[in-house]
Parts: C-alpha cells; structure tokens; sequence
C-alpha cells in the first residue's frame, strides 16, 4: 500500500531503523487520520487536542515493538482507539471529582469546538451538521465506532482495518457496527425533533430536568416519546440517509496541533531523535498559508524555529528569569500574586473572573455564591521557585497543554511542572498582573470568546487581571 512519494512499509521499516525524516514523514501523513479518528469520537471535548499527541506519541515511541511494517495503519488505529478508551475513563472519574460551576452562562458551545474548527470548513450541510450533532447522543463505545465507520465509508480503511483496530472478530464488528447506526439513527431523529420550530410541546415536556447536555440517558427518553408522536416523527421526513451525507475527506488538522506533535515526537526517547529540518518548517507554513486564522500564531512558530520543534535537553523551553520576583507579602494590587488564596478579575471586562468548568478555564461573571471555582492558591512556583503556581482546592493545577488552559492532576514530569507555572509581569492597568508561561516565553494567559489560552501576544487588557481576594 502507498500513501504518496515513498511506500509507508518503507517508510516504517526506515524510522524503525533510526531514520529521523522517516518518522517525520510518518507523522506528518497520519496525523490527518488520526485528528479525524479522535476529533469525531470526541466532539466537543477540550482534550481532542491532548488525545491525538499523545496517541502520535506513544506510536512513535512503540514503533519499534511493531512487528509487521505492513500493518502499520491497523496497529497505528488501535492505539487511537485504546488512547481514547482511557480518556475517557480519565475523564469519567475527574468529572465525579469536579464541583460544576454555579454560574455557567457564558461557557462555550460544546458542538462549536470540533465542528466549528474542521468539520463546517468541509462545507457541512444541514442535515450533515444533524449527523454530527446526533453522534454525541452515543454510548463512547459506538461514538468510537461510528468515527471508524465514518472512515471505512469515506474509503480510508478497509472493514479489515476497521475490525482490527478495534479489537473485534469480523462476525462482531458487523453487529456493534449495525447496533451503532441504528442509535445513530435514533439520534439523529432526536435532534431533529429538538430542532423543530415549534418543538412539540410534549416533547418540550419531557425535556424538564435535562442539562442540555446529550447523552444516551436521555436519548433513550426522548426516542421513546419521539417515535411514538405523530408531530416529531413528521420531522424526520425527507431525511437524506445518513451513509450518503458523510464527508470523504479527512479533517484538516489546525498547524498548532501539528506543530505541538512534532515538538512532542522530536523529545520522545525511542532512539530515534534528530531536530526537523527545512522541509518541515516548510510543510508547517503551507498548512499555515491555507489557515489565514493561524497565520499570526504559526509565523510565531516558524520564525522561532526551535521554539516548539527543536529538542532542547529538557522536552521544554528554559524558562525566562522572571522581572517580577514575587515578594514575602505582596500587596494584593502590587504587579504580583500574594501568596495564598486569590481570584483574577479580568481588566477589560470588569466583574469577570479566571475560573474552572468541566476542567478547562473560562472567564465567567461570577457571584460570592459561585466562587469556588474561581479561588486558586497561591504556590512558588513548580519549575521556578521565583514565578507562582495556582492550585485549585481540589488539589489540581491550573497549567496549559496545547495553549488551553486547564486543571490537572500532577504527574511528576518536568513538562506538567512547566505547564502550570507562570511568571508575574506588569498588566496594562495600574495594579495589574499579566501571567507569562514559564516554559514558553512570550506566551501570556489571556481570555478569548470567554475561554481561558496561553497564547503568543504582547500584554494587554485581555491579559491583564486584577488580584482579588478569593471569592467564598
């Protein structure tokens, strides 16, 4: 089998020899695959990103227990599948961990993160954007399916690949693969009569108590009443079928996924480790130069070089000497972080605090009621004693991974400990702090479309927060 240039077995049985272009190479064509395997059965959740590193990641650093070259793609898709197993399971059990936030009005639309990004520029028609919204109504094990399926229909896998990549006899994955259509089907006719204008008012009824959220509980309730009435089964009514609207084309991959992966597989310790050459930067800023959204960030990238691609001896940048030391008490409006429990109240858009949902960070009004997720503790810093660390009461750390601000739980490493510490500068307001990333300098917490990012911009009223004392 060929994907373009030079035959992938090829290409495995170069990179298992040491052939640092050849793993590049590798990453570089199956990236695409992998972002489309993960992006559809993870819709929506803010660690697509993270799933589809680490799954390039441990492909590369397994690639030499590979024993057949041959079935690199099947062995490359089980990985995915089992990577996204466990996010999941890690997910379930932070979720029971996690206070959910008392004032939520402003958090992002879930359906905006992956359709929004890669899915509506295939040029999504309605009733393709309905397939994709009914696929979060699913159990995770058929989402996972139906993302595999999505690729079989699109000519990317075979039943084979398919099959295999998901642990299945061939008997069984044409039963799990039939039960999941037939929930997709279900799904889809829910979300139809949802969409309905006016939406029947029993089904209006039965929506009483639900989040929003979809899921299969409440497929399961809604279906009932939606195949039994007249009005919502009408909805469904000239519906194209479902295996005739999925896209052939795989989802294009953002350039700072791209450039987050080679920078994590140029540090991975699998023997086979060498510093991207001219070619990548180049592929890296043709990506970049269909992407006009990215170009600001990426030229950042490209420019920098080695910032993100280039192994140093630690898989991180060193961090900058901070100009702002942190002294002994602080006053609260002094260009620092006071040592203990605080809340940041953002500069330009005053009465809105840094705070926590469902994990990632966001910029919410919030009340003395709501407060807890918006009051982190103070800490030296885990990479450089002379910056901060914010802790949640939990126990988990505010750090970024792939620029999206987050909480997680420490593991040990020398990269969480970069993530989640920041270096106090000088904010646009008097009294204000900005927040730099240790580990990429530069590199500010800031608040877009009400979501919490690090990203490569100067200090300004975006980055800029107000030290308050912790909200209770």
């Amino acid at each position: 089998m060929r994907a373009s240039g030079v035959d992938v077995t090829e290409l495995v049985t170069a990179a298992r020899s040491g052939d640092h272009a050849a793993r590049d190479e590798l990453v570089v064509r199956f990236l695409p695959l992998v972002y489309t395997v993960v992006g559809r059965a993870l819709r929506g959740d803010p660690d697509l990103d993270d799933v589809v590193q680490e799954t390039m990641l441990r492909a590369v650093r397994d690639l030499p227990a590979l024993r057949e070259p041959a079935s690199f793609r099947s062995w490359l898709l089980a990985i995915t599948v089992r990577q996204v197993g466990t996010h999941l399971h890690r997910r379930g059990i932070a979720e029971r961990r996690t206070v959910p936030l008392a004032d939520a009005a402003d958090l992002p639309d879930p359906d905006a993160d992956v359709d929004d990004r890669t899915m509506l520029h295939v040029a999504l028609t309605g009733q393709r954007r309905q397939v994709a919204r009914a696929s979060r109504w699913l159990d995770p094990a058929d989402r996972m399916l139906v993302s595999l399926w999505w690729l079989e229909q699109a000519g990317q896998l075979t039943r084979a690949e398919l099959t295999e990549a998901a642990g299945l006899s061939a008997a069984h994955a044409g039963v799990r693969l039939q039960r999941a259509r037939q929930q997709l089907e279900v799904s889809r006719a829910v979300v139809v009569a949802l969409d309905a204008r006016p939406r029947c008012a029993i089904l209006r009824a039965a929506c009483a108590g639900w989040n929003g959220v979809p899921g299969p509980l409440w497929r399961k309730r809604l279906s009932r009443h939606v195949r039994s009435c007249p009005a919502c089964r009408g909805t469904t009514a000239g519906l194209i079928p479902t295996d005739r609207l999925l896209p052939a084309a795989l989802l294009p991959v953002p350039a700072v996924v791209t450039a987050a992966t080679l920078g994590k597989v140029q540090a991975a310790p699998a023997g086979v480790v060498a510093s991207p050459g001219r070619a990548l930067l180049g592929k890296l800023a043709g990506t970049v130069s269909t992407r006009p959204a990215l170009t600001l960030l990426a030229a950042g990238v490209i420019a920098a070089g080695a910032a993100l691609l280039v192994p140093q001896s630690s898989p991180e940048p060193t961090p900058p000497a901070p100009t702002v030391a942190a002294p002994p008490a602080p006053s609260p409006n002094a260009a620092g972080l006071p040592p203990g429990p605080v809340s940041l109240e953002s500069v330009d858009r005053p009465g809105r605090y840094a705070a926590i949902a469902a994990s990632v960070g966001v910029l919410v009004p919030v009340d003395e009621a709501g407060g807890q997720s918006a009051a982190f503790d103070v800490t030296p810093g885990l990479a450089d004693p002379d910056c901060f660390t914010l802790r949640a009461r939990d126990g988990r750390y505010l750090r970024h991974m792939s620029w999206r601000v987050r909480l997680s739980w420490p593991d040990g490493s020398a990269l969480f400990r970069g993530d989640a510490t920041f270096c106090a500068r000088p904010g646009v307001a008097p009294g204000s702090v900005a927040l730099e990333s240790a580990n990429y300098p530069g590199w500010h917490l800031r608040h877009r479309h009400g979501e919490l990012w690090v990203d490569l911009v100067p200090v300004g009223a975006d980055s800029s927060f107000r030290v308050r004392a912790a909200l209770r």
